[in-house]
């Protein structure tokens, strides 16, 4: 019997959310696909229809909440008009996104899962859409002279993304949530002072 049109890809996204919860409960080496059939109360045969594996399902939760961070920052973004504002909100942006428990779920999957078969494509696509976001804003204040154009906004950007979010790490070192928006509204000014071609 055929499913009804649309109901497929409600039940797969169903399992995703669900498994999403888990994922952040229990980490990815601790989740079970049982214990994603147990919490979401959908049949196995219905999981693995739409996902041959745990790794399969994890990538498609990762990938489906990282668009619509993506999704999320493009409304915010549009209401911001220079370079340098749009760095300050991705920073404020991005703090509250390194609080999400998801995020700290990928670094164990790259350290679990063997890295030669996932190495080459898979890792850059889990990060290229919150990526593109650094690498757009740093090609448009180059282009607009806000920025010095000596490096390349591919570069800047690597040197931001890997900062912004190694600095998600001392949320567990002490500081309260105040401390830790504000360190990486800091941040954003250590940074400036290296590519702002006017500085205060």
């Amino acid at each position: 019997m055929a499913r009804p049109k649309g109901q497929g890809q409600k039940t797969k996204e169903l399992i995703a959310e669900k498994a999403k919860k888990i994922f952040e409960q229990k980490g990815y080496v601790g989740t079970s696909m049982e214990d994603i059939r147990k919490y979401s109360q959908i049949s196995k045969g219905s999981i693995y229809y739409h996902f041959k594996n745990k790794e399969e399902l994890f990538l498609y939760t990762v990938r489906t909440t990282s668009e619509k961070w993506q999704t999320s920052w493009e409304e915010h973004a549009e209401k911001v008009d220079s370079a340098t504002e749009k760095l300050y909100l991705l920073a404020k942006y991005y703090a509250f996104d390194m609080q999400n428990v998801l995020a700290y779920t990928v670094p164990e999957y790259i350290a679990t899962e063997n890295i030669d078969k996932i190495m080459s494509n898979q890792i850059f696509e889990l990060i290229k859409p919150e990526f593109e976001v650094f690498y757009q804003i740093l090609s448009e204040g180059i282009r607009q002279k806000e920025f010095k154009s000596n490096q390349s906004p591919n570069d800047l950007a690597y040197i931001l993304y890997s900062t912004l979010t190694g600095l998600s790490i001392t949320q567990f070192m002490g500081y309260n949530e105040k401390q830790f928006f504000a360190l990486y509204q800091s941040t954003i000014d250590v940074f400036l002072k290296g590519i702002a071609t006017k500085t205060d």
